[in-house]
């Protein structure tokens, strides 16, 4: 199934932009240890403007991330969300083309925060299925790629895609991931499986589905 990124990210985009317009913005966001509302949409805005700017040294990283935030800080949320429709636009209509299926992540990204919000505020972790088909596939694909890679034996991993796209960027803790369905003991493979680490606590998320 092909999905169009610039409009996955766009939609996204809006869901949280009305999430968190009228919410108290100092909730925090367990699945961002550290962060609250503001933090995590003045992340997004700030991710979108860099890439605007080309201002991507460092991307994904902790001091990248933790720039956006504080030149967000003396900005209400209503604001970075302006700040962020603005700034998207680009973006959007770059991901919608053909040389910009390889920056998925960006996509990845608006998405699992998306559903870190969803989880604090108490709401059903609930995200598009064509977007979670889409993330099932090229995060078991890009995992089965580190395996062979670090030379270990090929082992398959089966569970819901919501699971498989939460923990694969560190939204489940190691037993979480330990019990899904493995064709082989999972020990040796969770160092690769866990992108931006493991969480030390379950977030307890449920989705309506």
């Amino acid at each position: 199934m092909k999905i169009d990124l610039g409009v996955v990210y766009r939609e996204s985009r809006l869901r949280v932009s009305e999430m968190v317009i009228s919410c108290d913005d100092a909730i925090a966001v367990p699945a961002t240890p550290g962060w609250d509302v503001h933090a995590v949409v003045a992340h997004l805005a700030g991710a979108a403007e860099d890439a605007r700017t080309g201002n991507l040294d460092g991307v994904t990283t902790d001091p990248w991330t933790a720039a956006q935030v504080v030149r967000g800080k003396d900005k209400s949320v209503s604001e970075l969300c302006a700040q962020w429709a603005q700034d998207s636009t680009p973006l959007e209509s770059f991901l919608s083309t053909p040389e910009g299926k390889p920056f998925s992540n960006a996509v990845f990204d608006v998405c699992s925060h998306e559903a870190d919000l969803l989880s604090a505020m108490g709401q059903p972790v609930d995200l598009p299925e064509d977007f979670l088909d889409f993330a099932r596939r090229a995060m078991t694909k890009s995992f089965y790629a580190q395996v062979a890679s670090a030379g270990l034996d090929p082992i398959e991993v089966s569970a819901l895609p919501l699971e498989i796209f939460r923990s694969r960027l560190g939204r489940r803790t190691e037993a979480e991931v330990m019990a899904y369905d493995w064709s082989a003991p999972a020990t040796d493979y969770l160092g690769l499986w866990f992108i931006f680490g493991r969480c030390e606590k379950s977030l307890g998320e449920f989705s309506s589905s």
